[in-house]
């Protein structure tokens, strides 16, 4: 069977996105044939790129990666972002020529990708896998004001989206909370599966003598990961002024990022550490071993209640360091009933705050959740498992 994998992100990028994909990739070309159509590494902005050269490493990786231009997602205006994502999905769906796949796996969150790789899909003879990891059209809805043409327009995308997503032969979750919010949709149960995120065995491996920070030290509290507008960072400034007695350090970049660099420069604060996005996988596991507690936080909006449950958690869990999640709905129902991480309420700096003090005021205790939530990962989320179930799936229903 030849497989087709489009994805915006793919690695050298380290995101979750990139993470996935490149798990898939390599999972699917141990029993198809694979290639792989992505962009120049640039997410969450090229300048973390530059000293690499793709071409080596995808060179080594056993199948085809054809490479487009590397693409900038964060536009201010809505209509020149889609522009944009409307011609970079054009050029990544166009861009395997004279191979025709059997089956076309499409791994989103851009609102755009799935359905023009429906279309080319179509018209190919192919099957269409769409992985479905964010509901980014519903996210964009939310987030205007009531009435107006944007919210007519992004109701409109909604209903193409969902369209294309009813036709697609296999529609794949990324949380089980998101493939029920399909299900409602429209999304039919033959046609419907989830496939969560995970952590590598690799990458566990890397953990299994993780020992807890020397008693006496100054705390550290750490975020590790994207800066988004869902994730809601900035909040850690205001919970770094109500704990002076431990050091914030913030690694990451993304579209929140300036307006935490701004609050910085303006307000200063001597106990926050702001570094940047992290590319090398060894300087990522010392961010993970010099922390005390690791922080986690999302806005609470109707749709992201439902679905989200965020991918660096489980990295956070693999490491062995007590978590901290700021949350409601379905991501913080099931924390708090696995007991793997202290559960806070969202957008509320002295709830955050009078968390990570239990959390440092009891180690052992939360060093054993720790340790329950790494047993967690290493049963229920390891990624060799979960792809190699994944691979047999595309082959009883497509080979």
């Amino acid at each position: 069977m030849r497989v087709l994998l489009v994805s915006q992100f793919f690695p050298p990028e380290t995101s979750a996105g990139a993470n996935r994909a490149g798990a898939m990739a390599k999972a699917l070309s141990e029993r198809f044939e694979l290639r792989v159509a992505t962009l120049q590494p640039g997410y969450p902005d090229p300048s973390y790129f530059a000293a690499f050269d793709p071409r080596v490493t995808d060179a080594a990786r056993g199948f085809a990666v054809h490479r487009d231009l590397a693409f900038r997602p964060h536009e201010a205006s809505l209509v020149r972002r889609a522009l944009r994502e409307i011609g970079m999905s054009l050029r990544l769906v166009n861009g395997v020529r004279g191979w025709r796949p059997d089956v076309v796996l499409v791994t989103t969150p851009s609102m755009f990708l799935g359905p023009l790789a429906w279309w080319w899909a179509r018209r190919s003879s192919a099957r269409l896998a769409w992985d479905v990891r964010d509901l980014t059209w519903a996210y964009a809805r939310e987030s205007v004001s009531a009435g107006g043409a944007s919210r007519a327009l992004l109701g409109l995308l909604e209903r193409v989206m969902l369209w294309h997503l009813r036709r697609a032969d296999l529609v794949i979750g990324a949380t089980a909370g998101l493939s029920n919010v399909l299900r409602q949709q429209g999304v039919r149960d033959d046609r419907l599966m989830t496939l969560s995120n995970g952590v590598s065995r690799e990458f566990l491996d890397a953990f299994t003598d993780a020992t807890q920070r020397p008693v006496g030290s100054r705390p550290r509290v750490s975020y590790i990961g994207l800066m988004g507008y869902n994730h809601g960072i900035g909040i850690l400034l205001d919970v770094a002024t109500l704990l002076p007695q431990a050091d914030f350090v913030l690694v990451g970049d993304g579209p929140e990022r300036p307006a935490i660099e701004a609050r910085l420069a303006s307000e200063g604060s001597a106990n926050v550490r702001l570094l940047p996005y992290e590319t090398d996988r060894d300087a990522l596991a010392r961010h993970y071993r010099e922390s005390d507690v690791l922080v986690n936080h999302t806005k609470p909006t109707p749709t992201l209640n439902e679905i989200v449950y965020p991918a660096k958690t489980f990295e956070y869990f693999a490491s062995r360091r007590p978590v901290v999640y700021a949350g409601v709905g379905f991501a913080a129902d099931l924390l708090r009933e696995r007991d793997v991480a202290m559960v806070v309420p969202p957008g509320d700096p002295e709830a955050l705050a009078r968390g990570i003090e239990q959390v440092l005021a009891a180690p052992d205790a939360a060093h054993e959740r720790a340790t329950r939530a790494r047993t967690f990962v290493e049963q229920e989320h390891c990624r060799e498992v979960q792809l190699m179930a994944f691979v047999q799936e595309l082959e009883r229903r497509f080979g």
